[in-house]
């Protein structure tokens, strides 16, 4: 497995968003640095390039190629794009760090695994999923808990309920969500899918239930999903419609067992005692920050990474499961 000894230059494809975090976490890590920005959009790329300490911006990225060496690239780019991007990333030599889901679908994951070049020198690929490398679930992680009996996970939001100028949240944030087909599965639950994988092993998925109640969407607003994580067995429910919540998403994971643990959006309980507290605002961040940090590290060590792009199309046959568990038939009546 190539082992990178230098210091990494990196290109940024995608400029939404979600953007300003990874340039945010570029800044912030040991062994790389963010060299341009590539987006169809000028002003929005402009405005992540500010960010970033005026770094050049480019259309694309075979236009930012043609102008500067690269050792990896960041994509942030639609989801209907990875493919493509990654094959041309990995085409031309360079690593790749992909925003989730890798894919549109675990069909779409398998040809790309097929066509990517697998020798010990060939580029990397890994998934940004940064829910796993949030510091509740890290700290927990760390607890190395034993005798785990059950899990209940709840992520809550207000995003899909008419706000007080009759605006919906989640849509005035990130508008292409009225547009997916499979909005809360494919889009939000994927990241804890993902960290109870992380945090309690191989998942399995038992039955789930699927439901819209929000007329300006196309996909599902409400799931419950029943599951084994490594052989404990949980619940995972995500609901944004919910009276009263947050318009951004809360976690709630309760763990029942020797030791019953509590983590409620940025605080950790152990054993009925508050253990720990992090600043909602700095720890968002930090697990961004984390995530990329881990892609540099491995490519330094030539270890393996956390979630590679065999661990994206696994974690796409388990969303698919779930959507055919529940029989999901998207909506095409939306106002």
């Amino acid at each position: 497995m190539a082992i990178v000894t230098s210091d990494l230059r990196i290109g940024l494809v995608g400029a939404g968003m979600v953007a300003e975090h990874h340039v945010k976490a570029w800044q912030a890590c040991e062994g790389a640095r963010l060299v341009a920005i590539a987006d169809p959009n000028k002003q929005r790329a402009g405005t992540r390039a500010k960010q970033a300490g005026k770094l050049p911006t480019f259309t694309d990225l075979q236009d930012m190629v043609s102008h500067l060496d690269l050792d990896a690239v960041d994509i942030v780019a639609p989801v209907g794009l990875h493919a493509a991007l990654i094959k041309q990333a990995a085409d031309l030599g360079m690593h790749v760090l992909c925003q989730k889901p890798l894919v549109a679908s675990a069909h779409e994951g398998n040809a790309l695994l097929a066509a990517l070049p697998n020798t010990p020198s060939s580029p990397r690929v890994m998934v940004h999923e940064n829910w796993r490398w949030r510091s509740p679930y890290q700290a927990l992680k760390a607890l190395h808990l034993e005798d785990i009996k059950s899990f209940e996970m709840r992520v809550e939001s207000a995003g899909l309920l008419e706000d007080a100028s009759g605006n919906y949240p989640a849509l005035e944030r990130q508008p292409f969500f009225a547009d997916l087909n499979r909005f809360l599965v494919f889009e939000v639950l994927i990241h804890h899918l993902d960290t109870l994988a992380f945090l309690f092993g191989p998942l399995s998925i038992k039955s789930a239930e699927l439901s819209r109640r929000c007329p300006d969407i196309q996909g599902e607003d409400y799931a419950r999903i029943d599951l084994m994580a490594g052989g404990v067995k949980g619940t995972l429910t995500g609901d944004f419609c919910v009276e009263g919540a947050r318009p951004l998403p809360t976690d709630i994971l309760r763990v029942s067992g020797r030791i019953d643990v509590l983590i409620d959006g940025w605080s950790l309980t152990v054993g009925g005692q508050p253990t720990q507290q992090w600043a909602a605002e700095t720890a968002y961040q930090d697990g961004y920050t984390a995530t990329i940090q881990h892609f540099v590290d491995a490519l330094g060590s030539g270890k393996p990474f956390a979630t590679s792009a065999a661990t994206g199309v696994e974690l796409l046959r388990i969303v698919e499961r779930i959507y055919s568990l529940a029989d999901w038939q998207p909506q095409s009546d939306v106002r």
